[in-house]
């Protein structure tokens, strides 16, 4: 195992305080009064070279003649590099840096108090990472503008870094005009759509709706009656069909006794399906034809109010158009026209880090009666990570924690075909390439939704993540971060031919109300 860290700084400072990070000897770092611990790795190499670790113990569904469960499954962990951007897949060592004098990772302990969403009797622990405001060295402002550019910045033909400014532009405009639409046909009114919509639902939906629950309602009892009338009548037709032509005169018998009485069930049944049927109808008419004062359906202003919702939020008197996709993109738009404005005035980001893994797995093929090897080959490259952070706090003999975590990769590489490919053709063949992917995953909000760590009565881990109910649910949606996902080309094959993309993936405003994952014996 070969293992090389080239030069480490430590650094500590009070954090409350308006003070420089310098480097200081273990002398002075022994006398650290708890203020928060900064650290920085420079030069930094990280690199096991034919170094193995090897799982055992692991058993498949594959039989193996009842001797056991399952046959062994053997996982070996072949390589884990961490190094600087442009090590060619960690065969080339090339030394990276994590965090800065000026960005520093830091570990620090904290009152709840300093967040709003914590309890102020208890105190935290947070490791987190240096953030940046200059846009270009902001992973988060960076990805964004990467979502609109859709290429890799640097490589053959993503030159220009004014297309993502483009792109936002064309978005800005075609939201700002449906926005201009609505509030045009509506003559600016958007308050008095609003409560239009809430008059007529008050006075036309509400009573029908309930007209339709009452239906609805007494559909069950009915089919019940009509189920247990047609056990007795002897079940000889299919349940919710009539008994017809009973008797040696013809109908006389499906008037009478148990299948007289099962019929009759049945056209109670029917009665109430129908019923049922006529309440919709009149609840989807009242829709269609409750009209306003210019003779707009109920439906259409519905649809109208809605879709202003998506653009500009919560609708006010003003129309300021302060909480919807338009504000959310003009945002993004100043994040992208600062990244563009920087690289086109020749400035670059700062190198990432490259990371990499490699698993063999041996199982056992039932198809061939003997055992194969996979391959998982993971490679990211350009990898920054700042703006993350996990907190951890006790409460009640339980440990929670709030995570975010912001990674950025130029490309995320991940290949099956192990050593039996042997030429890179091979190899790109059976490798999914991602680029431009954007992770900002955040689980637990305070409090309000800790992630809480445990461990069963049976020995197994659980996460869990919950808490969201009636009482907080409008802190949890006003102020909860959403996580968000973002790749912009997912190819399968070779990177280089366009015919093998899947397209870009994206995936925003996440949260997760409730989570829970447990740990099992295999």
């Amino acid at each position: 195992m070969n293992k090389k860290i080239l030069c480490t700084f430590l650094a500590i400072a009070p954090f409350f305080a308006n003070a420089d990070l310098v480097a200081l000897d273990d002398s002075v770092l022994s006398n650290a009064t708890g203020e928060g611990l900064g650290i920085v790795l420079e030069d930094f190499v990280f690199n096991v070279d034919d170094a193995v670790t090897t799982v055992t113990g692991i058993k498949s569904s594959s039989p193996d003649g009842g001797i056991t469960d399952g046959r062994d499954v053997t996982v070996d962990w072949t390589e884990f590099y961490v190094m600087g951007e442009g090590s060619q897949n960690g065969t080339v060592e090339t030394p990276g840096q994590i965090g800065s004098l000026a960005h520093p990772l830091v570990l620090e302990t904290l009152p709840g108090s300093a967040f709003a969403s914590i309890g102020d009797d208890i105190a935290l622990l947070q490791l987190r990472s240096g953030e940046y405001t200059y846009a270009l060295e902001n992973t988060d402002k960076y990805a964004k503008w990467a979502r609109y550019q859709e290429c890799v910045y640097g490589q053959a033909g993503c030159t220009n870094a004014n297309d993502a400014v483009t792109a936002i532009e064309s978005i800005v405009s075609r939201l700002t005009s449906e926005k201009n639409t609505l509030e045009g046909f509506y003559n600016g009114q958007m308050v008095s759509l609003e409560s239009g919509i809430n008059s007529d639902i008050a006075s036309q939906i509400v009573p029908q709706q309930e007209v339709v629950a009452t239906q609805q309602a007494e559909i069950a009892p009915a089919y019940d009656t009509m189920e247990a009338a047609w056990t007795a009548s002897g079940e000889g037709v299919v349940l919710g069909q009539k008994y017809e032509n009973c008797g040696l005169f013809g109908t006389s018998e499906c008037t009478t006794g148990t299948k007289g009485t099962y019929n009759d069930r049945v056209d109670d049944y029917l009665a109430e399906v129908d019923d049922y049927n006529v309440a919709e109808r009149e609840l989807a008419r009242r829709y269609q034809e409750t009209l306003d004062s210019n003779g707009n359906s109920l439906i259409k202003r519905l649809r109208d109010y809605e879709s202003y919702r998506s653009l500009c939020g919560d609708v006010e008197a003003s129309n300021s158009c302060a909480n919807g996709l338009v504000a959310i993109r003009e945002g993004d738009r100043e994040d992208v026209n600062n990244v563009a404005v920087q690289l086109s005035a020749g400035y670059s980001r700062r190198a990432g880090l490259d990371i990499g893994s490699k698993f063999k797995f041996t199982v056992y093929d039932e198809d061939k009666g003997a055992y194969r090897e996979d391959f998982m080959d993971i490679d990211m490259k350009g990898v920054t990570l700042d703006g993350s952070y996990v907190k951890l706090w006790s409460r009640d003999n339980e440990l929670n924690a709030e995570l975010r975590l912001n990674l950025y990769a130029k490309e995320l590489n991940i290949g099956t075909c192990g050593s039996a490919c042997s030429t890179q053709a091979l190899q790109d063949s059976a490798t999914l390439f991602m680029d431009n992917f954007y992770l900002s995953l955040s689980l637990g909000y305070g409090e309000v939704q800790p992630l809480k760590f445990s461990v069963t009565a049976d020995g197994n881990f659980q996460l869990e993540l919950s808490g969201v109910d009636s009482t907080n649910y409008e802190d949890f949606y006003d102020n909860a971060q959403k996580s968000y996902l973002y790749v912009g080309n997912i190819q399968l094959g070779n990177a280089t031919a366009a015919a093998n993309s899947l397209g870009s993936l994206t995936v925003d405003g996440l949260r997760a109300t409730y989570l829970k994952v447990t740990s099992h014996d295999l």
